[in-house]
């Protein structure tokens, strides 16, 4: 899917948004992928706005890990970008689902930095830049097919 401007982005985010707030009961993992400035913080936004969050969202590069408490789910908002060797990772305990009184939504930038050690996706997004400086093309790859059909109208 080609993406023409960061407003389509944000639009497409918040529906897969509002679909995880309203369709998904247990843990659940999305992949960001893509270079530096590709949008994936922007998706987080845009995803994190249908999930009803209200607050700024920007992107844990320093702090790795944000928890956000929704009142249906929590979301942890992972930025590998920093990660320099996976034994790091274990201290985030992203090798493990979380045991809570909700589901959890991860929302892992740079899952490739952790590759063979966290969770596995469930849903992962490619972003990649185009030529024009503002398009990007993005591909869905389901691998729990809980969106199904949902998947081409989000």
């Amino acid at each position: 899917m080609i993406i023409q401007a960061e407003s389509q982005m944000m639009k497409i985010a918040e529906d897969l948004g509002i679909f995880v707030l309203n369709e998904i009961k247990e843990n659940y993992v999305i992949f960001l992928e893509g270079d530096l400035g590709t949008g994936k913080t922007t998706f987080a936004k845009g995803f994190m706005k249908g999930m009803n969050f209200k607050e700024v969202i920007n992107s844990p590069t320093f702090s790795l890990i944000e928890r956000i408490e929704l009142e249906k789910h929590y979301v942890f908002h992972v930025d590998l970008y920093r990660i320099n060797h996976k034994t790091e990772l274990y201290e985030l305990d992203l090798h493990e689902e979380p045991c809570l009184d909700k589901p959890s939504i991860h929302l892992i930038e740079w899952p490739q930095k952790g590759d063979g050690v966290i969770l596995t996706p469930d849903l992962k997004i490619t972003i990649q830049g185009l030529d024009h400086p503002n398009q990007r093309e993005i591909f869905f790859e389901d691998f729990s097919h809980k969106l199904g059909n949902n998947l081409f109208t989000i």
